[in-house]
């Protein structure tokens, strides 16, 4: 009887990975995503610029991919033109950008890193709405307790660990982990750079963040920087 049992695990182990050599069935729709805990407005709507831009920013306008520097396959996606132009509005299975990131067909963006299906949520249903370039104004800065647990790493995995992250993160700065974000604080450049001020590398590229998230930021520094 063990070694029934042991025969009928892998056979269904050897099934279940062949399954995922397979395309997803992108007809079928992912769960509605949860959004950012700070986003006020209507959480039945997904915002352009608040959750779909800093993801596909993150994963694919990186150096040596769709950055404006390396405009690999002539697509810079850092702007709502150009993702624009590979979404047909309200029906995210015929979209390009949906297809490419989510499906498990060879091809599948980014190359190296699977999307979540909360991430999937995001862009399904941003296109389902008909792919607005729209943005939360009032994203409300609820600063009553600010940490880097509950606030900060989710803006830094949002905008940040796609160019500074991995094995090559750009410039040398990876910004991981704890550790890190405060070390490149501690330069003096970081809030420089996300504020984008004169004399400072603009962050993150082709966009910037929100007044919102910026001031986020400056409490948790004033703060001292709790974890």
């Amino acid at each position: 009887m063990k070694r029934l049992s042991f025969v009928s695990v892998l056979f269904f182990l050897i099934i279940l990975l062949a399954s995922c050599n397979h395309n997803a069935d992108l007809s079928i729709a992912p769960p509605f995503p949860s959004q950012s805990p700070w986003l006020k407005c209507s959480q039945d709507t997904i915002y352009f610029q608040n959750s779909v831009l800093p993801l596909v920013i993150n994963s694919c306008a990186k150096s040596g991919c769709h950055d404006a520097g390396s405009n690999k396959h002539g697509l810079t996606l850092d702007n709502y033109t150009s993702i624009y132009n590979l979404v047909t509005p309200y029906d995210p299975v015929s979209s390009k950008l949906y297809t490419v990131l989510f499906s498990n067909a060879e091809g599948r963006m980014p190359p190296d890193t699977r999307l979540t299906v909360n991430q999937e949520g995001l862009v399904y249903y941003w296109i389902r709405q008909g792919a607005l370039n729209n943005r939360c104004e009032s994203a409300g800065c609820d600063s009553s307790h600010v940490t880097y647990d509950s606030t900060i790493n989710t803006i830094v995995q949002s905008w940040c660990t796609g160019c500074h992250g991995g094995s090559n993160p750009a410039h040398g700065i990876s910004l991981e982990t704890y550790d890190q974000v405060k070390a490149a604080v501690n330069t003096g450049r970081l809030m420089g750079a996300i504020r984008q001020e004169t004399g400072y590398y603009p962050m993150p590229k082709g966009s910037q963040l929100s007044p919102c998230d910026v001031a986020l930021f400056q409490k948790w520094i004033n703060l001292g920087m709790p974890h």
